[in-house]
């Protein structure tokens, strides 16, 4: 388990300063949550739950929220817990991993609890840094910039998979490539599935963020922020959507294109077998054992021959006219 404390101050000329201690322990974040002067952001990766123990004490955790927050397999969720607000939800990576992260907002600072490295909570922090114009709104500033960061993941990884799927569809019509096709919308539907399931759950997340911000006068500042930020985990959804939609569409035409083929193959060789048995038939009646009308007369032979060649390739023809061949 790795604990970190980013704490934030106002300098004297309005710079943005963050001061960071690691390997803190829980009477350091319970000291850095409670002090009025700054904004703490404490973050804890991968704790047992005998490790969290001691925080969830000093910081008087509830125990659903504490048990939600080190479940792996959560709903991303945003709910209350007397004066503790707890937010989990899942982030996501380029290439698809996804970790939770969990949210624990107090008076003066939050705490975050990771399972799994995939977010890169230094790249945010200097993102935040960048911004941090926004943090003197408080812990729920801090909070909608750490939701904007993941539902930006989203939309990355969306962005990736929609590429994917255009690759698909670009090589759709090939007739050797129907295998492989089937292959990758086998792995885009799994894709997209795991996405639906993380990214729409988020909606409730953070409109919950924005019917605090607006409820919340001396918070207005922060009601362009968190409509951005709604309207960007809208559009992921709304995406996510679209893309469930597309893969289903291409998987149908696939399998439409297979039964065409198949189709196409069965009436080749249904018309080559009636060409063929043409000349089986007609040699297996002059092949009796009987006299007929020419046995064992040459004219006899060539009447067959001109017969099969008739018969076969008028079969031919009117098969060809119908695209049979």
């Amino acid at each position: 388990m790795d604990v970190t404390i980013r704490t934030w101050n106002e300098a004297a000329d309005g710079a943005a300063r963050f001061d960071r201690a690691v390997h803190a322990g829980a009477e350091a974040v319970a000291d850095a949550l409670a002090t009025s002067s700054g904004l703490a952001w404490v973050d804890v990766l991968d704790p047992t739950e005998a490790e969290f123990a001691p925080f969830a004490a000093a910081l008087h955790l509830d125990p659903l929220a504490v048990e939600d927050a080190l479940t792996v397999h959560e709903r991303p969720k945003s709910l209350r817990y007397g004066e503790v607000l707890f937010v989990t939800a899942y982030t996501v990576t380029d290439d698809g991993t996804t970790n939770r992260l969990s949210v624990f907002l107090f008076e003066c600072g939050v705490l975050t609890v990771r399972l799994g490295p995939g977010f890169d909570v230094d790249t945010v922090a200097r993102s935040i840094a960048a911004n941090a114009g926004l943090l003197r709104y408080g812990p729920h500033a801090l909070e909608l910039m750490l939701l904007d960061a993941i539902v930006d993941g989203y939309t990355s990884r969306v962005t990736a998979v929609d590429e994917r799927l255009d690759d698909v569809e670009a090589i759709l019509f090939d007739d050797r490539a129907s295998d492989r096709v089937s292959q990758m919308t086998f792995a885009l539907h799994k894709d997209v599935s795991e996405l639906r399931r993380i990214v729409l759950p988020m909606r409730d997340v953070v409109g919950s963020l924005l019917r605090r911000v607006s409820a919340t006068p001396e918070e207005h500042q922060l009601l362009p922020y968190a409509e951005d930020v709604y309207d960007h985990t809208m559009r992921a959804a709304d995406w996510t959507d679209g893309l469930r939609d597309g893969v289903e569409s291409v998987r149908s035409t696939n399998l439409a294109l297979v039964d065409n083929r198949l189709n196409t193959v069965m009436k080749k060789l249904t018309s080559w077998a009636a060409i063929i048995a043409v000349p089986t038939a007609i040699t297996g009646y002059f092949g009796q054992n009987v006299p007929y009308p020419g046995f064992a007369e040459e004219w006899g032979f060539w009447l067959s021959l001109v017969t099969m060649v008739l018969l076969a390739g008028g079969l031919f023809i009117l098969f060809k006219r119908r695209g049979w061949i």
